[in-house]
């Protein structure tokens, strides 16, 4: 009587863990999403002149995103 019980908990922490991870993945697509659009890393500071310099070629940012 008590398999069911244990199975839908560990189905019910499944599903959990997998919102976890999904929602952790939402909020980094959103964080590279704005870093992309502001064009600046901490890692890699990159003027916008130098990207806009030249709009017609594909440029490579700082964070490795092809513009």
């Amino acid at each position: 009587p008590t398999y069911p019980i244990l199975l839908s908990v560990d189905f019910l922490f499944f599903l959990y863990a997998f919102h976890a991870a999904t929602s952790i993945r939402y909020w980094f697509a959103i964080d590279i999403a704005i870093r992309y659009r502001y064009r600046s890393c901490p890692a890699f500071p990159i003027a916008s002149s130098d990207i806009d310099s030249d709009p017609e070629k594909t440029t490579i940012t700082g964070c490795g995103f092809p513009r």
